[in-house]
């Protein structure tokens, strides 16, 4: 495995050098900031960022394994008595591979839902598409955080 490697890193340098292989640090900002106002239209209940900023094929996996489309998604942001508190994203990576991106994180998100208080610590795993020239959020995974003991 190691000499492979190093077989295959004076191509990627000379490739680099060559300007053939292109470094996506403007992708990643821009996801960099998609990410951060998926946050943010999470807690603020903004629809029209979902609308924009989910394919038309979008589909959730929650916590419980059922789906979620992106209708579904819209129209829960919508829910009567539901009020949740801004909520930072941590442990985020963002991996870009060409025209699609993963990004995994953590979250603690706290909101009250009539007059009950739930907690939820999340894992995540986004995945993003440039589709012409524009990155979409294709699809969601989110899984509880098992408590050790």
């Amino acid at each position: 495995m190691r000499p492979r490697f190093l077989l295959l890193a004076p191509a990627l340098l000379l490739s680099l050098l060559a300007g053939t292989v292109t470094l996506h640090a403007d992708d990643v900002e821009e996801l960099q900031r998609l990410h951060k106002e998926l946050s943010v239209a999470t807690w603020t209940g903004d629809a029209v960022w979902f609308q924009q900023n989910l394919s038309d094929d979008y589909m959730l996996i929650t916590p419980a394994g059922t789906t979620r489309t992106k209708r579904d998604v819209v129209s829960e942001l919508a829910t009567p008595g539901m009020k949740m508190d801004p909520f930072e994203a941590i442990e985020v990576q963002i991996r870009v591979y060409g025209d699609s991106a993963v990004i995994n994180g953590r979250m603690l998100q706290r909101y009250t839902l009539g007059r009950v208080r739930y907690a939820n610590d999340l894992r995540y795993t986004d995945v993003f598409v440039k589709k012409k020239g524009r990155w979409l959020l294709v699809s969601g995974h989110a899984s509880n955080v098992a408590i050790r003991r």
